[in-house]
């Protein structure tokens, strides 16, 4: 039950800060036709877990801080649903490429991200 809270816990924290990080994308780029704060979340969503994959602390017995920051946390920032939904908005309003760029660009630069993160995390701690 501890793990479960911890996940819950960490997941609501997460989505308030992609709440917070798509808000103040559309502040910054008030006319963009492409949802950038979903990619700037997803993108350091991406990042923050490869970094912390790589953590040496993250792989201490007790599960509690991955479940809570990871799974929790992170989870709750990212969104796959809400990806999927803005290229569907984007195909529906005639906007194929960027359609194809926001699904298959997001991936593949959430895997880079990703890998930076992890990589970042190895030079620090080794």
């Amino acid at each position: 039950m501890r793990y479960a809270l911890l996940v819950f816990l960490g997941g609501g924290l997460g989505s308030v800060l992609r709440y917070w990080t798509i808000l103040a994308v559309q502040r910054w780029f008030p006319l963009a036709k492409f949802p950038l704060g979903v990619l700037v979340a997803n993108l350091a969503g991406s990042f923050l877990l490869g970094f912390l994959f790589a953590v040496p602390a993250m792989k201490a017995k007790d599960a509690g801080v991955w479940l809570f920051s990871a799974t929790g946390v992170l989870g709750g920032y990212t969104t796959f649903s809400t990806l999927a939904n803005d290229s569907l908005h984007l195909l529906l309003n005639e906007q194929p490429l960027l359609m194809l760029i926001n699904a298959v660009g997001s991936l593949l630069a959430g895997i880079v991200a990703a890998a930076c993160g992890w990589q970042a995390a190895r030079v620090l701690f080794s």
